[in-house]
């Protein structure tokens, strides 16, 4: 694989103005990288050089935004502002084939010829089209590969009536093979057509594919006691500017894609060993269009370097969250939003939940409950979460109303001092 990534580099900076100026500021060239501790010494990439350098800076020489089989994206702007990317479709397709290659009950989804029909239910921020207003038609929101984006608010827990209504009959007049959506928006979706009497059901196989964002335990109990132990239900790992990066197994363990990319997990600038906690670094393979070197994320996983019961050779990974959204405690401790999730656990009497850290450290855990909640529930979590959360404080509150973020995604788990890259007051 290293021999790969050397050819990656070389690429990279015989065709890109941006990494050849990204190298050359650091004295280094492409025979300098021999080995995988060579690599360290090239500094890390990140979203706001493919920002700044976008497009021309970073497109290989002999490619523009117009070029056969090129496809543009644009992200939701959870960290901060949209970022524009561009992907060749053959790669977005392989990338896609050896993420989904771990899960089984997938494969019927990829018959040879076939084309899956797909609706999309997700943050609006997260489409190229306009499906927060509702008023758009069914072929207003079709995008050019067949997909039907569905109506939802920009506020989620703000969606009139009317609007799910809309998105429910859409699914049934589609009649889609595949749900592609973020989990919490399904689980919105699932709580209204349970209270309207309604199924969410296409006359084909359907199978569900949960991205965008961390998918909690809470949101899947919801989607999986709605939708039955028939529908496939895959936990996505992605990004809008590189595709499928891995993918939930048959056996429900994450899988990250080490074929189409070199992937580094890294802390204080070297690699972590297995069951530490890393930001993920990825460094494409034979990318022509956009190749990246050493981009950091800003996602953290912990690589479990353990083999899978699925037979899967991908390594098994846990999903942890993004940098900007962990809790950071007075001790120097942080809590990531996986380890959150882990805490509150399916939790049946809880609809939604969201913790949030102020710019004090304190953290205030906000619920919605629904009718199957006893009068120790909360005791019983706020005592959990204060013990973890130590010593920050930590107030737990019951709401009828939880607001998303600015991107229009809703996060589980937020810290005003990550995301503004400060440190906890002690």
């Amino acid at each position: 694989m290293f021999e790969a990534v050397r050819e990656e580099i070389a690429y990279a900076f015989d065709s890109t103005v941006f990494f050849r100026k990204h190298m050359e500021a650091s004295g280094l060239r492409p025979e300098d990288i021999r080995n995988a501790e060579d690599f360290l010494r090239i500094p890390p990439t990140s979203k706001s050089h493919y920002r700044r350098n976008f497009p021309a800076g970073v497109l290989a020489k002999g490619y523009t935004l117009n070029s056969s089989h090129v496809m543009r994206f644009q992200s939701s702007g959870t960290s901060g502002d949209r970022l524009n990317s561009a992907i060749l479709a053959y790669d977005l397709a392989r990338r896609q084939a050896s993420a989904l290659s771990v899960n089984r009950r997938f494969d019927d989804l990829w018959r040879p010829g076939s084309r899956p029909k797909i609706c999309r239910f997700a943050p609006p921020n997260c489409s190229d089209v306009e499906c927060a207003t509702g008023f758009s038609t069914m072929e207003d929101r079709t995008l050019p590969d067949g997909t039907l984006v569905l109506t939802v608010a920009h506020d989620l827990l703000a969606t009139p009536e009317w609007q799910v209504v809309k998105a429910l009959d859409e699914i049934e007049l589609y009649q889609p093979d595949l749900l592609v959506v973020d989990s919490t928006h399904l689980a919105f979706l699932a709580r209204w057509a349970r209270r309207l009497g309604r199924k969410i059901t296409s006359p084909r196989p359907l199978h569900i594919v949960s991205g965008y964002t961390l998918m909690t335990r809470v949101a899947r109990r919801q989607i999986e006691d709605f939708m039955g132990a028939d529908v496939p239900i895959g936990d996505m790992i992605g990004m809008s500017e590189l595709g499928y990066l891995g993918f939930e197994c048959h056996d429900g363990h994450r899988h990250i894609n080490n074929r189409d990319f070199y992937l580094e997990f890294i802390q204080d600038g070297k690699p972590v060993e297995d069951g530490r906690t890393g930001e993920l670094y990825v460094t494409t393979v034979d990318d022509g269009l956009v190749p990246r070197i050493r981009y950091a994320t800003g996602d953290y996983f912990t690589p479990l370097g353990s083999s899978c019961s699925c037979g899967s050779d991908l390594p098994v990974v846990r999903i942890e969250g993004r940098a900007t959204h962990m809790i950071q405690l007075r001790s120097g401790r942080i809590v990531t939003p996986g380890a959150v999730d882990a805490l509150v656990a399916d939790a049946p009497w809880i609809d939604l939940y969201k913790l949030e850290q102020d710019r004090t450290g304190a953290c205030t855990f906000r619920y919605v409950a629904n009718t199957e909640a006893q009068a120790d529930d909360a005791t019983a979590l706020g005592l959990r979460l204060t013990k973890a959360l130590a010593p920050n404080p930590v107030h737990v509150e019951a709401v009828d109303y939880i607001a998303c973020e600015r991107s229009g995604k809703f996060q589980p788990c937020v810290s005003h001092i990550s995301a503004e890259g400060a440190r906890c007051p002690i």
